[in-house]
């Protein structure tokens, strides 16, 4: 299953990093991206599910959008991990 790599600078812990399934779904809207969130131990985002025809920028685009609206870091790095 692929994810996200995301590799932060937070500036009171240091290089933070962060890792978000990429789930690919069939039944919904090709172009559609829904979060699916974990509640425990901590609240926050785990997997996004995409549909058929959803490409790469358009994930990478998305979680920059979440992690800039909910943390305080700057961002270094994104990657694709198969």
């Amino acid at each position: 299953m692929p994810s996200l790599l995301i590799e932060a600078y937070c500036p009171r812990h240091g290089i933070e990093r962060y890792r978000i399934k990429v789930i690919k779904k069939f039944n919904i809207k090709s172009e559609e991206i829904i979060p699916k969130f974990r509640t425990k131990p901590t609240q926050g985002l785990s997997a996004i599910i995409i549909g058929k025809n959803v490409s790469y920028d358009q994930i990478k685009d998305y979680a920059l959008r979440y992690v800039n609206e909910t943390l305080a870091v700057s961002i270094i790095n994104i990657k694709l991990i198969k």
